[in-house]
């Protein structure tokens, strides 16, 4: 666990015009096993898009789940699963991509 993320809550708000909208808020920071995987670029409608894929691993003990975001090493992801590993509630493994 040598990776620090910082964790970010969805919290909707409203805009002051009737409507509402959803802002993230640092809800706690955690330790993780970072590991970056294989990234991918792509021509989207006349687009040249980049993804990259990641997995970090963090102890099971905390509150999160897939409208989270994270952040980790200067890079703000979007995650796409988490999974208990092992069935063992020990240990997140989440997918995440930026």
């Amino acid at each position: 666990m040598t990776r620090r993320a910082d964790l970010y809550r969805p919290t909707t708000i409203s805009d002051g015009e009737g409507g509402y909208t959803t802002t993230f808020t640092l809800q706690e920071t955690v330790w993780g096993d970072f590991r970056p995987q294989e990234q991918n670029r792509a021509l989207l409608e006349a687009e040249l898009s980049f993804t990259r894929m990641a997995k970090l691993f963090i102890r099971w003990d905390i509150t999160i789940n897939d409208n989270y975001q994270l952040e980790v090493e200067g890079d703000r992801y979007t995650i796409h699963s988490i999974k208990d590993v092992d069935n063992a509630h020990r240990f997140f493994e989440i997918i995440m991509y930026f």
